[in-house]
């Protein structure tokens, strides 16, 4: 089946789980922006997990040569096959020659589509994930996103095994929560008392707004300006979530394309739930943050896959 793409939208990328233990090698380790919808993408398309989808900023517009199914989660997604409106977080079954739009409301937001088959798409490191910075991944294998006219070759799982009875739907109240009115929760680093408790205090009782410097490898945020007696350290490696504070004070939050190594000092990591939820974010909202113990944070994101898990046991 080949799936060609009609409008490429404002930025549509080909992604899968990433390059999961290759930053020791350089490789930055990439995956979905919001690694929740992607997985719900999937799971509700009939795929493996880390199988391949678009995650996609503004509206795409592709047409299917052949029947598939397909699913669109994310934050505000809207979704119509020819013109007419479908459901989000829903099995879609296409027909052929289908033509369909993906994207978001919300101008910024990541929507994420998963088509159900073997997508035949070059692996780089173990992953087919798109990083422009690198120039690495993507369905060419050089890093860029998908344009206007190319096609995406997938061998289409076989519909029989999907039918009326057994389509998947998520209720609406199971969806993910993207409420920016809930704090961020931040589980403190090693280098937490090199910011005093002013600073600490300052961080967690202001809020931030996200600023336009937002991209798939950090977000910017502006505020009250945090400092920290640290000067000069040496560069050491990036988690995802961490909390980065330069000289002027403002907050980065390190994401998926990040560098593998920084030298700033770090208030700590986000928690990983929230990592979805923030990069959903777009300029001018706003978020406040709130320190976390790390035990308290292991046990939520350990309750929120078991979660996961007992909702899509029930859907099968």
């Amino acid at each position: 089946m080949k799936v060609e793409i009609i409008n490429k939208g404002l930025m549509s990328l080909i992604i899968d789980g990433g390059r999961v233990g290759s930053q020791q090698d350089g490789f930055c380790q990439s995956g979905p922006m919001d690694e929740t919808a992607y997985r719900w993408a999937n799971f509700i398309a009939f795929n493996m997990d880390n199988t391949p989808c678009l995650e996609v900023i503004g509206h795409l517009s592709f047409r299917v040569s052949e029947a598939c199914a397909i699913a669109a989660t994310g934050r505000d997604v809207t979704l119509t096959v020819n013109g007419k409106k479908q459901q989000s977080y829903a099995t879609v079954i296409l027909k052929q020659s289908d033509e369909v739009t993906v994207g978001s409301a919300t101008l910024g937001c990541k929507a994420y589509l998963a088509i159900c088959g073997n997508w035949r798409v070059p692996h780089i490191v173990g992953s087919v994930c798109t990083v422009t910075r690198e120039g690495l991944g993507g369905l060419c294998a050089n890093g860029k996103p998908l344009q206007q006219g190319q096609c995406i070759e997938i061998n289409a799982n076989a519909l029989t095994n999907i039918t009326h009875d057994n389509l998947r739907l998520l209720p609406e109240a199971l969806q993910p929560s993207y409420d920016l009115q809930v704090p961020i929760n931040v589980i403190p680093g090693y280098q937490i008392d090199d910011f005093d408790r002013v600073a600490q205090q300052l961080f967690t009782s202001s809020d931030y707004t996200v600023t336009s410097s937002i991209d798939r490898m950090g977000y910017r945020f502006s505020g009250p300006e945090v400092s920290s007696s640290l000067s000069n350290m040496r560069s050491e490696a990036i988690h995802i979530g961490a909390v980065q504070v330069p000289p002027d004070g403002q907050p980065i939050v390190m994401m998926r394309d990040r560098q593998t190594l920084g030298g700033y000092p770090k208030l700590g990591c986000v928690n990983p739930l929230d990592i979805n939820k923030l990069a959903q974010a777009v300029p001018g909202e706003k978020v406040r943050f709130a320190f976390q113990n790390n035990e308290a944070a292991r046990a939520q994101c350990l309750l929120a896959a078991a979660r996961e898990r007992q909702i899509q046991g029930d859907m099968i």
